[in-house]
This record gives C-alpha cells, sequence and structure tokens, in this order.
C-alpha cells in the first residue's frame, strides 16, 4: 500500500487536504484547483510500508478567465450560478465513449455529421466518426456553445476499474489516462463536467451492514476525487440504478466529507427526496408534436420542481428514433422553453447515423442544423442576469401564441411560440409586460439568429407590437 496526501494552506489560512493518485509506473500525482489568488503553501507525503517521504514548497496563483466551479443560485434554487454567481445556462451533451474502431484509444471514436446508414451488418457506411479536437471545436465553447458535458463512466463509455472487491480495488491505469485527456479537453473547450462515477450496477448496494464492502467503495471514491476532482462540476453517483435509499445516502455523504469543492451531487434515478442530494435529475425521451414541444417541456419541468432543487434532465432526447424531419425543430422548441422555465436539458448525442432506433431512449441527432439553434440561444443569454426569474406575459391571441418570460431588475425577456402554424408568418400580436426599466427591446428569430425589429420600453405596464414570425 501507497499512501500519498498533500496539505495546501492559502493566504487566508484556509487548509485543503488532497489524496493523490497513481499514474503510471514509477508515477504518483497530486491535482489541485486553488479558490483563490496569492501565496500557496504545500506540504506532501508520500508513504510506503518501508519509508516515509516528507516535501514541502510553495507557489503563487494569480487571476484566471475561467470562473470556479458551479453552484446553486443563492436566491433562486432553481438556477446554477458560476463562483462570480453569474448566470450559468447550461445546455449539455453526453455521448458514447468507446472504441468503435478497435485501436486501442476511446477517444477518437466520436460519432459526428452521419447519415442513413446501408449495407447492412456486413459492411456498407455504418456511420459517420471523427477525432476530439473535431468534435470538441464543433459542440463546445468555439462552436455551438454547449457548456456542459456528462461523462457516464461505465455506460456506453469505458470503465475506470477491473474490480471494487473487499479483496482489493484494481484500477484501469489507461484508463483513467484517457479519462484525464478527456476532462482536460472539455474544460479547454468551455464544457462543465458532470462525472457519474458508477453505471447501472454500482458495487455492493447492500455495504451500509458491511464495513469491508463500504471500504471498498471508498476507495474507489477517494481514486476518483483525487484524480478528476480538479475538473468536475457536478458528481452523479450511479446512472439508471436502484440502490437503496441508505446506499444513496452513504456514498453522497463520504464524496462530500472528502470533496475539498464542495460540488453539487446527483443521482440517477432520481432521489431528489434525499437531503444528500443536491440536484433533481431524471432522464426524459420523447417524440411529441412539434406543436406541443413547449407545453410538454413546460408541464416536464413544473413537475419536478416540487423538490425546490435544481431540475436537471441527465438525459434528454428522442424516442422511436435519433432524427426524424421534425427533431431539429422539437430540440429548438424543448430549449429555449427550458431556459425560460429554469431547467436544463442534457441531450444524449448519437450522431454518427440518423437512423438509430430503440423504443424509448433514442438519443437524438445533433447535427449542423441543430448545433446552429443552440449557438442562438447560448448567445441569447449570455450576460444575463442572475437574479431573473419567471414573471407573467399577456399575448393578445393566446389561441394562437404561447408565451414565456422572465424579469429582473435590469431585463424583461420573453419567449414565443406559434403553436398551430409553423409555416406562415404571425400577423397583428400584441403583447403586454411589465418593464423594470427603460430602454431598447430586440425581437430575435431563434432559427436564424436575425434581428427582426428594434423597439422603445418604457419603465411599467405597456404594449408592444411584435413584428411578423414564424415558428417562434
Amino acid at each position: 500500500n501507497v499512501l500519498l496526501k498533500a496539505r495546501f494552506t492559502g493566504n487566508s489560512g484556509k487548509e485543503y487536504n488532497i489524496d493523490g493518485f497513481y499514474y503510471g509506473t514509477d508515477q504518483w500525482k497530486i491535482r489541485f484547483t486553488p479558490p483563490e489568488t496569492g501565496d500557496w503553501r504545500w506540504e506532501l507525503t508520500f508513504a510506503t510500508p518501508q519509508q516515509t517521504f516528507p516535501a514541502a514548497g510553495s507557489f503563487s496563483v494569480v487571476n484566471s478567465s475561467r470562473s470556479g466551479f458551479l453552484k446553486s443560485n443563492p436566491t433562486n434554487p432553481f438556477r446554477l450560478v458560476l463562483e462570480d454567481d453569474s448566470l450559468f445556462n447550461g445546455v449539455g451533451i453526453g455521448d458514447c465513449i468507446l472504441d468503435v474502431n478497435k485501436n486501442g484509444n476511446p477517444l477518437d471514436d466520436w460519432g459526428f455529421d452521419g447519415e442513413f446508414r446501408t449495407g447492412g451488418e456486413e459492411g456498407g457506411y455504418k456511420g459517420s466518426y471523427t477525432d476530439m479536437a473535431t468534435y470538441m471545436n464543433a459542440y463546445g465553447s468555439k462552436g455551438a456553445g454547449f457548456n456542459l458535458f456528462r461523462w457516464s463512466v461505465d455506460n456506453c463509455a469505458f470503465k475506470l476499474w477491473e474490480t471494487i472487491s473487499v479483496e482489493g480495488n484494481r484500477y484501469l491505469s489507461q484508463n483513467g489516462v484517457f479519462g484525464d485527456q478527456l476532462v482536460q479537453a472539455l474544460r479547454d473547450n468551455g464544457f462543465r463536467i458532470w462525472m457519474t462515477v458508477f453505471g447501472f450496477s454500482p458495487p455492493y448496494p447492500n455495504a451500509v451492514n458491511n464495513p469491508a464492502e463500504q471500504e471498498a467503495i471508498k476507495k474507489y471514491i477517494r481514486y476518483a476525487v483525487a484524480r478528476y476532482g480538479a475538473y468536475i462540476d457536478i458528481w452523479e453517483l450511479t446512472n439508471e440504478a436502484t440502490p437503496p435509499d441508505e446506499w444513496i445516502k452513504f456514498v453522497a455523504s463520504y464524496l462530500r466529507s472528502i470533496d475539498p469543492y464542495n460540488r453539487l451531487i446527483s443521482t440517477s434515478w432520481e432521489r431528489p427526496h434525499l437531503a444528500e442530494i443536491t440536484i433533481n435529475s431524471p432522464h426524459w425521451y420523447q417524440k411529441e408534436s412539434e406543436f406541443e414541444s413547449d407545453s410538454v417541456t413546460t408541464n416536464r419541468i413544473s413537475s419536478e420542481k416540487k423538490s425546490s432543487k435544481p431540475v436537471i434532465f441527465g438525459e434528454q432526447g428522442n424516442s422511436e428514433q435519433n432524427w426524424d424531419p421534425g427533431s431539429a425543430l422539437r430540440m429548438r422548441l424543448r430549449s429555449w422553453t427550458a431556459f425560460f422555465k429554469e431547467g436544463v436539458l442534457i441531450f444524449w448525442n448519437s450522431s454518427f447515423a440518423k437512423d438509430y432506433k430503440a423504443p424509448v431512449a433514442s438519443n437524438i441527432y445533433l447535427g449542423p442544423e441543430e448545433r446552429g439553434y443552440i449557438k442562438i440561444l447560448q448567445d441569447f443569454t449570455k450576460g444575463f442576469d442572475s437574479q431573473t426569474t419567471i414573471t407573467e406575459i399577456s399575448i393578445s391571441n393566446p389561441h394562437l401564441i404561447r408565451g414565456y418570460a422572465l424579469q429582473s431588475p435590469k431585463l424583461y425577456a420573453a419567449y414565443l411560440h406559434a403553436y398551430t402554424n409553423h409555416t406562415t408568418p404571425t400577423s397583428g400580436i400584441t403583447v403586454t409586460i411589465d418593464s423594470p426599466s427603460s430602454g431598447s427591446a430586440s425581437w430575435i428569430s431563434p432559427s436564424s439568429g436575425q434581428v427582426l425589429g428594434t423597439q422603445g420600453v418604457l419603465v411599467g405596464k405597456q404594449t408592444l407590437a411584435v413584428p411578423a414570425f414564424t415558428t417562434d
């Protein structure tokens, strides 16, 4: 057994105790994200059964352009904010991370902009794949602006362990390195990281009655926190698993006790009734009529808000098939509505081809059209006031248009959907709003980003003419 620990002390006197981890032959590492600028001291202990090796040193931390970890909004339990309390509009993706081409590397096989497959199982076109850099450039901050990635370990993705056992845990060192490369690339491309540490079958579901089984689980949690904790924004304990509540409480409590950054914790299937779980994270797949996508999204989010915790759909997509002619529009309507209803969607991206089918969880195709829609949404929400809350909007013809609105002391925003007609431009629609301040209003097309019109706005209640628009 080898033990590697370090203590980091900042100018303020705060101390952080961080575990190290085995990286590879003759290599051990410690990772730490300093939460404040200034001078830091570190003390390290590397202990083997035969000898202990101490070390110490110091370093300086300067300002960074990156904000700290995600956290709950202190003034609104349904919104997430960054460390500087600026609003975070999460629009996420998850994806399979597998060695499709059998070259030993799961990071160069990302499904990307595929078409319908031909040739059956024995040859022909089986889908389109690309390297990690191309994928990240397309979906991350340099491209569409997706900003939350769910890495679901052992769920259509490589495992980190060979065994988690009372006889001793064995970790897959090369897969650990793949994990390092993944989280570093995600961070470099503007993604916040949601890490699911166990897959469908978490170990020892009755461990609360067995100290040896508890210790095996603890060792793996310590390893995951030590290796990836400096990158992760949200921990998720399991994926679509049903261990007892007592197991969830035990694992969540232990993870929180060793996490130096006090991150948010989720699990799936969701357990929002547990105090140890800080995010409500259901999964949702559906193929509704596009005319109903906004109301379906509203109802799903509203039904999940009863726990008064952030509602983040850890998986979202279509049922029946990942792509169909209405899929991109449904995604656009869901995404805009989710922002206005204080929910977050993490789409399970299956873009290697357009004909992936499953009865329920068919995932979703996020190609150029879909990525373009997300970029327009993320450009719109950039710089939004974190004090924004849901408010009212009155529409002149509610039999044709549904509307959603947000307001803060600094802004008023609205989203309109012509839910009976997606082909003919609207005309003669007005909305009545109560503006918190005077200024200029811009009407924007979510499909193109085009500014459809601008007009002056006064303080208080007033009626505005809506320029003609198609769909939303």
